[in-house]
């Protein structure tokens, strides 16, 4: 169980985070500017793991070091992202530096955070919440996002969410590699086992259709979708 009291950067340092790291990550997936970043520009096909240690090691960057470290934490990403950009197969144009995009693949690591608590059966209160939340706020704000972009308040998360979710997230290609299949074909990540084999999938079920839909088109997806709305 975690300490008591509610610390953003404390509960992001639990070992359990790992837990639902695979969340968050078919979470920023979903989205389909980030889906589309990902087929055209990641190599998370051939190095699934490094994938969940660059976002999580980036969030670590981003909440524990000094002012310096930050901003250079930040000017790296924003280097990073400079090239993601483009049209994605369904001829859509995609740009890593969507202000919308952005704020949802940040508040998908606190999301992952509030998930972990309410999961391990320590849910945060109102007020931890309230305060978690304004530390995560504190340092984001150093991103320069356009007011707005961001609920202001953390009574707000719930239907920032639900909005996401309903009306911009897509059951894309990416999302649907990362749920039904990269986990079976990936190797297991390093310390975890016997070298070679497989990690075994998170969803058993016959995988749907490729095709782009809304979120809610299966029933894996409206799982994922439903808990992670749920606050």
């Amino acid at each position: 169980m975690a300490e008591a009291g509610a610390s953003f950067r404390r509960d992001l340092a639990e070992w359990r985070v790992g837990l639902v790291a695979w969340r968050l990550l078919v979470l920023q997936a979903a989205h389909p500017v980030v889906g589309a970043g990902m087929d055209e520009h990641s190599t998370y096909h051939a190095h699934p793991w490094r994938r969940v240690e660059h976002t999580l090691g980036s969030g670590r960057r981003l909440f524990y070091q000094d002012a310096d470290a930050l901003r250079r934490e930040i000017a790296r990403l924003e280097r990073a992202h400079k090239r993601i950009r483009g049209t994605g197969a369904d001829g859509r144009a995609y740009d890593a530096d969507d202000a919308a995009t952005r704020a949802w693949v940040l508040l998908t690591l606190f999301e992952a955070v509030v998930a972990m608590r309410e999961l391990g059966g320590d849910k945060y209160t109102s007020a931890e919440l309230d305060d978690a939340y304004a530390e995560f706020t504190e340092v984001v704000a150093a991103f320069g996002l356009p007011d707005g972009e961001l609920p202001a308040r953390a009574a707000d998360l719930p239907g920032y969410f639900t909005r996401v979710a309903r009306e911009r997230l897509e059951f894309t290609e990416s999302a649907r590699y990362l749920l039904y299949d990269i986990l079976r074909e990936a190797p297991r990540p390093r310390g975890s086992g016997s070298s070679g084999t497989r990690a075994g999938g998170p969803c058993a079920a016959r995988p749907p259709s490729t095709r782009p839909s809304r979120a809610g088109g299966s029933s894996c997806a409206r799982t994922w979708t439903r808990t992670a709305t749920a606050r």
